[in-house]
């Protein structure tokens, strides 16, 4: 987790940037999906594991929670969400702390517990979904916006810290490698170094063991499509998008006893 932590607080500001474009695939896609399955939260207690610069975190608090409360591995993305939420007076507190053991970093539980593509960046999913249950009340929620498994075993291969080439992104589902790749948002701006990330390709079959593990269930499963908009105004985004989806959305609850 150091590495991918220091990743990330280099790459925070070039992050935020890309997510705030207009054509940002969070806004445009994710959101639009996880809006759906969104409960009431009026007053309710969210947790936003992986929260980054807070792009969820705010669409969130617009839904009137009592309390929102972010969590993110880097500083320097916290402390972009700690400036905008002063500009906004938002009520929103983040707190640093790795994700696979999010209730080791608070001491209470939460009505809806949500998350947006952290988990590939966790090698153990058993501990993930252990800590997120810990943290939720007994009626709430979890809604998970993970990287498609698809999409994810598209990644190249790591192979020490050589940057891949753009043949080597194909799909290898069966594969469990690690992977190690540019993300877009340095990818294309010359404004910043270029550097290698790495993260799991973690199977379809993963996530459901290890929800089943924790003593959750499945209530729902969204795959959103991209905007119908980009058939004309982004034709390439939208034909590539279709090819290998970027994100699979499910929401959760606690197992019925019998």
């Amino acid at each position: 987790m150091k590495t991918i932590k220091e990743d990330w607080n280099a790459m925070a500001q070039a992050y935020e940037e890309f997510n705030n474009s207009p054509d940002s695939y969070s806004y445009n896609i994710e959101w639009p999906a996880i809006k759906k399955m969104l409960p009431d939260l009026t007053g309710k207690k969210i947790l936003d594991i992986g929260c980054g610069t807070g792009i969820f975190t705010f669409l969130l608090e617009e839904y009137n929670p009592s309390k929102i409360t972010g969590l993110d591995l880097s500083e320097s993305m916290l402390a972009i969400a700690k400036q905008k939420a002063e500009q906004r007076n938002s009520k929103a507190t983040f707190i640093v702390g790795d994700a696979s053991y999010t209730d080791q970093y608070v001491n209470e539980k939460f009505d809806l517990i949500f998350s947006s593509t952290t988990s590939h960046y966790i090698e153990n999913l058993d501990k993930l979904f252990e800590s997120m249950k810990k943290c939720m009340e007994d009626n709430g929620h979890i809604i998970l916006s993970i990287i498609h498994p698809i999409y994810s075993s598209m990644y190249p291969i790591e192979h020490g810290d050589t940057f891949p080439k753009d043949e080597e992104w194909h799909i290898r589902y069966l594969d469990k490698s690690v992977r190690a790749y540019i993300q877009p948002w340095i990818e294309y701006n010359d404004r910043y170094e270029k550097r290698l990330s790495k993260s799991y390709h973690h199977f379809f079959s993963d996530y459901v063991n290890a929800i089943n593990k924790a003593g959750l269930t499945i209530c729902q499963i969204e795959e959103p499509m991209p905007p119908e908009s980009w058939k004309n105004e982004s034709k390439e985004s939208y034909e590539g998008y279709m090819e290998t989806p970027t994100f699979m959305i499910m929401k959760l609850k606690r197992c019925k006893l019998p």
